[in-house]
């Protein structure tokens, strides 16, 4: 008799067993589905390139007067030592909440340089920028980049793939839907270009990507508007120049028509992360798990925000195929706390935890579950800021501000 044999049968049989064992435990339904652009109508993303320093000076007291409001500036040294020049800056503007991005060392054209030279453009200029804030009081951390002159191609965009998950070129609208994964390599963006009908064409952006608007009549070859979508705009300087600059009046104005329609008003890597992980997380299976369901996922990219914030519903489906009724008090589990809904329903969870379980609510005096509170409508509410990786900043008594990733 060969035991080797009936060893290795018995052993795989033992395995198919195991796995035919998780397999039934997993839910035929998906239990997550995420809110839209954080629970707002769409979202507005405001990027500015170059490390000018009147978008220091100009934007500032705009930016701390409209703290609902937080952009994306893309530093770049412009063939000289801009970033160390203007450093304090922008580790200032860092530190209220806004992303500081990655527009390459030399502004160069990059898809005419070698290999070598990319990574010194991209990759290296990367940890410099960190170091750079560091060295001002502010941690940073850079995930995504900004192509000079939006010229890209599959060479350079595996090199940016090295140290960032996404990244932003230009041209056309600029606009994003929610349920369609756009090229996160390439991401198209709306360019700012002073003319007579710039600033009303500006703010009818905004209102379209709001869905405000007649959009049934559009012709079939156009662009369909189906609701509310991502906006993504490229900006230079901030001045009274014209040119690629736009004033501090019109820029002020957009931020508020923004705020006004209801868009989620936040930097580039922030709803990037938030859109892309809505794929993964809503496909994500719940396995039984002792009295609830475990939720497990990956990070789609190793190189998003330290921290990414998702507004979750758990799916009529699922609540059906659990077995959970009107009356059970459902609560999620990250790190050992209850997280328990908001008054729509919605559970907060941290994508960047990758796990999450799905149970009735603790009866064993674990304390009342953490209730996401719903942000009021006032965009002047007090709530607390984080910067890109998390992290609570230090706010004025006299300034209200909100936190940045939940609202």
């Amino acid at each position: 008799m060969d035991f080797r044999n009936i060893s290795k049968t018995l052993f795989g049989a033992t395995i198919c067993a195991f796995t035919f064992g998780l397999a039934g435990n997993a839910m035929a339904t998906t239990p997550f589905t995420t809110v839209p652009w954080n629970g707002h109508v769409g979202a507005a993303s405001f990027t500015f390139d170059d490390a000018m320093d009147d978008q220091i000076k100009n934007l500032t007291p705009i930016l701390e007067e409209l703290t609902d409001v937080r952009v994306t500036f893309f530093l770049s040294n412009m063939g000289g030592n801009r970033l160390t020049a203007t450093g304090a800056g922008f580790a200032k503007l860092a530190k209220m909440g806004n992303e500081i991005g990655n527009h390459t060392d030399g502004h160069l054209q990059l898809p005419d340089q070698s290999d070598d030279k990319l990574k010194t453009e991209i990759t290296d200029f990367a940890d410099q920028i960190e170091k750079v804030m560091a060295d001002n009081g502010a941690e940073v951390n850079v995930t995504a980049v900004a192509t000079p002159y939006c010229n890209n191609n599959e060479k350079v965009s595996a090199e940016i793939d090295k140290r960032q998950f996404i990244n932003r070129d230009c041209g056309w609208h600029g606009r994003n839907d929610w349920d369609t994964e756009p090229k996160w390599l390439g991401m198209a963006s709306r360019v700012w270009n002073s003319s007579e009908t710039a600033t009303a064409e500006l703010l009818s952006a905004l209102d379209t990507a709001a869905y405000i608007g007649d959009f049934g009549a559009a012709n079939p070859w156009e662009v369909q508007v189906k609701g509310g979508s991502w906006l993504v705009l490229l900006n230079h300087g901030v001045s009274d120049e014209g040119g690629m600059s736009i004033t501090p009046a019109d820029i002020k104005s957009a931020f508020k028509r923004a705020l006004e329609n209801n868009l989620w008003t936040a930097p580039f890597s922030t709803v990037g992360a938030y859109h892309r992980a809505h794929f993964t997380l809503d496909k994500a299976e719940a396995i039984k798990d002792g009295e609830g369901y475990k939720v497990s996922w990956e990070l789609p990219h190793q190189h998003m925000p330290k921290s990414i914030p998702l507004k979750v519903k758990l799916t009529d489906d699922f609540l059906k195929e659990a077995g959970f009724t009107t009356n059970d008090n459902i609560v999620l589990v990250q790190g050992g706390k209850e997280i328990a809904p908001d008054a729509q329903g919605n559970y907060t969870l941290e994508f960047t935890a990758l796990s999450a379980t799905i149970r009735k609510a603790s009866t064993l005096g674990l304390g009342t579950p953490r209730q996401n509170k719903q942000p009021r409508e006032n965009t002047q509410a007090s709530n607390k800021i984080y910067d890109l990786n998390g992290k609570h900043l230090k706010q004025n008594r006299d300034v209200h501000v909100i936190k940045v990733f939940g609202k």
